[in-house]
């Protein structure tokens, strides 16, 4: 008797899970974009039968980003067949906002407003951009002329004295390599735009506590550059 019981039970459970199995992937398959040239498949949010939030969407283009009511709508990225691909904002399916068009495989690139998928004005990219800050009292991003190509310096300033070096110094970047020693600290055979990030740990002016420092930024520009982190 207790055999078949559970017997039954397995058959039901085994049943349910199969049903809801399939159910998932009617309402994924029931989940539409409403741009054709992106509307093969579709991973992500739904909602009301449509794309609707975080999702890719994949067809002859590929587009990976926020939707809203089906369409690509807010940050995302969308790649066309031929590789050429639009990093930015969208608005109803069309590029609408700042973005950065990249064309002939990501060689060369636009960056600019948008308005309804028409171009209206270019933005000069900055030279730097500093991307995160934490517990310093300021950043300074300085191009120094004739020095090493492709290099990046640290210098850390705490009341007016000049450091090299911190010895709870952690290093990470987008290209090129990381140096830490008395005499440089900082980042070598850098390829540009690069990013890098800097964290320590070191006391507070007072010197009653340890606290965590961390600079994140961007340079564009390619060069001999000098990073003054004071502290």
């Amino acid at each position: 008797m207790k055999t078949k019981l559970f017997l039954a039970v397995a058959i039901i459970l085994i049943v349910f899970l199969y049903t809801a199995k399939i159910f998932a992937q009617v309402s994924v398959n029931e989940c539409k974009v409403l741009l054709n040239e992106i509307s093969g498949s579709y991973d992500g949010s739904c909602k009301d039968g449509l794309a609707h939030g975080k999702g890719i969407a994949k067809g002859i283009d590929t587009y990976e980003g926020k939707f809203k009511n089906g369409l690509p709508d807010g940050k995302g990225k969308y790649i066309w067949a031929n590789g050429d691909f639009f990093d930015g904002y969208f608005k109803v399916g069309k590029k609408n906002g700042e973005g950065i068009l990249y064309t002939n495989t990501g060689k060369n690139k636009l960056r600019g407003i948008w308005k309804d998928d028409e171009f209206i004005k270019e933005i000069e990219e900055p030279l730097y951009q500093i991307l995160q800050t934490q517990s310093v009292t300021s950043v300074s991003i300085l191009e120094k002329q004739g020095g090493i190509s492709n290099t990046i310096e640290l210098v850390f300033n705490r009341n007016g004295q000049e450091m090299r070096y911190i010895n709870t110094l952690m290093l990470s970047s987008s290209t090129g390599s990381s140096k830490e020693s008395q005499s440089f600290s900082g980042f070598e055979n850098a390829f540009f735009p690069f990013e890098g990030t800097v964290e320590f740990v070191a006391m507070n002016k007072l010197n009653t506590v340890s606290i965590r420092y961390k600079v994140k930024f961007r340079i564009n520009k390619e060069g001999s550059w000098k990073v003054i982190i004071k502290y």
